[in-house]
This record gives structure tokens, sequence and C-alpha cells, in this order.
């Protein structure tokens, strides 16, 4: 298995953290939808700020991955530590 980052690792807790209570909220809006409720658009509110905070942490795991990979192996370019020869 290969070795993840810190940051990365909480990067994946705080998507997995926000994509359960927003999965909780979307529950509650339904059931509150269904029973209609007087609350259903708080409800569903807080349901669209989760599907924000999701989508935006989301992003925060592939970027922290990404640049914990590019730390880990390099950009992929040629650059002088490689030893490769310059093109001519």
């Amino acid at each position: 298995m290969a070795r993840v980052s810190e940051e990365s690792r909480r990067a994946r807790v705080r998507l997995l953290m926000s994509l359960a209570c927003t999965l909780v909220a979307f529950v509650f809006t339904v059931f509150a939808s269904v029973g209609h409720a007087h609350y259903v658009g708080v409800a569903l509110t807080v349901t669209v700020v989760g599907v924000f905070l999701t989508t935006w942490f989301l992003l925060d795991v592939w970027i922290t991955a990404r640049a914990g990979r590019e730390r880990q192996y390099g950009s992929g370019g040629v650059t002088p530590m490689t030893g490769a020869k310059r093109p001519r």
C-alpha cells in the first residue's frame, strides 16, 4: 500500500465527515418533506451547504493528493535533478 501524506489523510477525513453529515441532512430533509414539516426550508439549506462543502473537500483531497505525488515523484518534467540531457 502506498504511503499517504498527513495532509492528504486529513483532507480525506474531512471529506468523509462532510459526506456523512450531508447524507444525514439529506435523509432528514426527505423525511421532513414527506411529513410536510415547517422546517423543510432550513433542512434544505443545510443540505445545500453540505453539498457545497463536500464538493470543496473533494477538490481539497484531489489537490493535496496531487501535490503529495509531485512532492514524492517529481513533476514529471525534465529538471536538472533528473540527469537528462537537454534536447537539441
